[in-house]
């Protein structure tokens, strides 16, 4: 519907009522409605509609539940609304928009039950902005949804999303959670304020899980959370009045803010605590539900008091409107006076206008940063921890981690230049005659080993048969012995030029006399060659192996990332190296350059979550953490190598190197710190426990020698830093 039409409707024709409007609100396993308007400038629940359940993804359960809740949303209704705004899940949008399934969902739901969709917002978001306005201040608090898929829970500080995180559900919602907010690692401090909402459940029971939980010894709370539970009409009531102030506000219309709903009187808003319109809450309209949404955006994590911090903008805005109620003041003052008053009366008014300004300028506009670097004391664990698929919660008795059954196939390859040497080149070869002095023919097999020069030794290329020695009588009796003679090839039985012989050169045999059998050189032996080159060593070979392993091994945890959003890790086993599927481009000796391999790991293999395995190693050190210190998020653990048992089980070793840094109150060192001088503040913060150095930041730089910090508590920001 266009904007343009849409304003003759929701303003009405003379002596006809305003049009009415559908919200709808979409959840994992519930439907909720509302019909809102635009009365006298404010955007209006008008009746709130049934709460249905559907099975997620059945698109006919889906208009089933919709149907049935905005018919009793609508139900004695002058007229029926047609435009709807949506409330969506933040589960149903990916990077590029929407999800292809989900855009079918709601396609389908519009045309059969004649919806015009005029915009949507991400629920969470919308939710947040919707309690600011409540409570007329930014919220800080952990919103926790339970729905059949597992437990939702958003952090939100200053009303900004800090992250998300989604986890199953078990019998025990405080061990859920804390699950959840131990991924966020490097969040220094987190919000005293829990908010069940939503879900088509009675939770009484999960507050009083929550309520029980030891949260002040497992994470960093500076104060036992307080638990909340919203109103069941508290999430479709966020999405309706958020689209309806911005479809308004792009109408033209003057939204007025409503008051904030509290029992004790307020104060007027100062212009950077007005209400905020649902711009700010992610709304976006006159847009088809199918091909945008606005997503939750996350800020970076600054390790920082829970108390609401202001921004440079806000701080600037409270000192332009208390300085212009001041200019306001003696303007009025100078009106009444006119030309009655000496110029000494005027002159004083401007000193107090100067002086008023000066002095709201140095309480409201100097902010400061400190940053606090501190030395972690180090404490160390051995811990032998078992890795079972069949288990489904840690046991920290007798350290038993849940596994889970994955498939890794990974393949790749790795090229390394060789560093081995070997000689190469050719053999000496050439023809002999051997000699038989003796009275029996003897055959020489191929191989026989003959002796040259130098112990240079040389083998028979083929079998060869000597005829025995003849003898031969003259006319005057003499008699002539003739050794037996026969031609045979022979080559050296090392590479290299010393086998090259000159003719006539004398042969023996290894394991005959040289009065029986000999031989000689004909022509001499020629062509023996040698050269060193580069080749593959066994060295070579086994540091590619461990190479591609590692490699390998990061390429299949990234697809375990992957697969699980980074939540669990590989076991690495013993027999790692065993299982790989490896084929090397070249033997040990080879000449060549370089040696590739390329190999495939493809088995099962166990993951499990690392917070997991850190709660067995926290449990482990518990005991050795002196009082007033807690162990940091940053500390880190060493798997090793597990070995397998029988069941499918893995046993591993753990060291666990756990970094203790003090428990601070960054509320309290506001306090002790506000308006200090910088030596004072670096002589504070130099007695606490561990500490390195701190670096302070003024803004803005003022100048003169005198240097303290802000006396407004609320303008300093600490910092928490480790030394590594």
């Amino acid at each position: 519907m266009a904007i343009t039409n849409l304003l003759t409707k929701i303003k009405g024709e003379p002596n006809n009522p305003p049009e009415y409007f559908f919200a709808i609100e979409i959840d994992a396993d519930s439907v909720k409605s509302a019909v809102w308007t635009v009365e006298g400038g404010q955007t209006k629940v008008v009746k709130v509609g049934s709460v249905e359940n559907w099975d997620g993804q059945d698109a006919r359960k889906l208009l089933e539940a919709v149907d049935q809740s905005i018919s009793q949303a609508s139900e004695n209704l002058s007229q029926e609304p047609s435009g709807a705004i949506f409330g969506l899940p933040e589960s149903w949008q990916e990077e590029a928009g929407i999800a292809k399934e989900k855009k079918s969902l709601l396609k389908t739901l519009c045309s059969q039950l004649e919806l015009k969709p005029l915009g949507f917002v991400v629920t969470a978001t919308a939710l947040i902005a919707y309690l600011k306005i409540e409570e007329g201040a930014p919220v800080s608090a952990i919103f926790i949804q339970i729905d059949p898929s597992g437990v939702n829970l958003n952090l939100v500080k200053l009303g900004k999303v800090v992250g998300s995180q989604l986890v199953g559900r078990s019998n025990d919602l405080g061990a859920d959670v804390e699950e959840a907010l131990s991924r966020f690692s490097e969040v220094d401090t987190l919000p005293s304020r829990m908010i069940l909402y939503d879900g088509n459940l009675d939770f009484e029971e999960a507050r009083q899980q929550l309520t029980s939980y030891d949260w002040e010894k497992k994470l960093p709370f500076i104060h036992f959370p307080k638990v909340e539970v919203l109103p069941q009409e508290a999430s479709i009531k966020a999405v309706a009045l958020s689209g309806g102030s911005e479809v308004a506000k792009s109408l033209g219309f003057t939204i007025t803010p409503s008051k904030p709903a509290s029992s004790e009187p307020t104060t007027p808003k100062k212009e950077s605590e007005v209400k905020p319109i649902a711009s700010d809450l992610g709304f976006v309209a006159d847009q088809d539900v199918a091909e945008k949404i606005i997503p939750q955006t996350a800020e970076p994590v600054v390790p920082e008091t829970p108390e609401p911090e202001p921004t440079t903008e806000t701080t600037g805005k409270s000192f332009v409107l208390k300085l212009s109620s001041v200019f306001t003041m003696v303007k009025s003052l100078a009106a009444k006076l006119g030309s009655r008053r000496p110029r000494a009366l005027l002159a004083a008014i401007i000193f107090f206008l100067l002086f008023s300004a000066v002095s709201a300028a140095y309480w409201y506009i100097p902010k400061a940063t400190i940053t606090l670097v501190m030395e972690p004391k180090t404490i160390e664990a051995n811990l032998t921890a078992t890795f079972d698929p069949d288990a489904e919660t840690q046991n920290v008795e007798e350290n038993i981690v849940p596994a889970q059954n994955v498939d890794v196939s990974v393949s790749g390859q790795e090229s390394a230049p060789t560093t081995g040497s070997n000689v190469v080149g050719e053999l000496a070869t050439g023809a002999v005659t051997i000699f038989n002095k003796t009275s029996s023919s003897k055959a020489f097999p191929s191989g026989t080993t003959l002796i040259g020069p130098d112990n240079l030794a040389f083998t028979l290329d083929e079998d060869t048969t000597v005829a025995s020695r003849s003898s031969e009588e003259d006319s005057e009796g003499v008699i002539t012995i003739t050794p037996g003679k026969a031609t045979g090839n022979v080559s050296a039985k090392s590479i290299g030029p010393e086998g090259n012989l000159s003719a006539d050169t004398k042969l023996t045999f290894r394991q005959f006399s040289e009065d029986d059998f000999y031989a000689k050189t004909d022509s001499g032996l020629s062509g023996g060659s040698a050269r060193e080159v580069k080749a593959v060593s066994e060295a070579d070979r086994q540091d590619l192996l461990s190479k591609l392993s590692q490699e390998l091994l990061s390429q299949a945890q990234d697809n375990i990332n992957q697969q699980f959003n980074g939540e669990k890790s590989l076991v690495k086993r013993q027999d790692q190296e065993d299982l790989l599927d490896a084929s090397f481009s070249h033997d040990v000796d080879e000449e060549t350059d370089s040696l590739t391999l390329e190999g495939e790991f493809s088995y099962t293999a166990l993951a499990f979550r690392s917070t997991d395995l850190t709660l067995l190693l926290q449990e482990a050190v518990k005991e050795k953490v002196p009082e007033n210190f807690q162990v940091s998020p940053e500390s880190k653990f060493d798997l090793k190598p597990a070995s397998l048992n029988s069941d499918g089980s893995a046993i591993a070793d753990v060291v666990y190197a756990a970094k203790l840094i003090p428990k601070l109150d960054f509320s309290e060192m506001k306090n002790q710190l506000a308006g200090r001088s910088t030596q004072e503040v670096q002589d504070y913060l130099a007695s606490l426990p561990n500490f390195v150095k701190a670096d302070i930041a003024l803004s803005p730089k003022l100048p003169g020698k005198s240097k303290t910090l802000p006396r407004a508590k609320k303008n300093i920001i600490i910092k928490l830093e480790l030394q590594e």
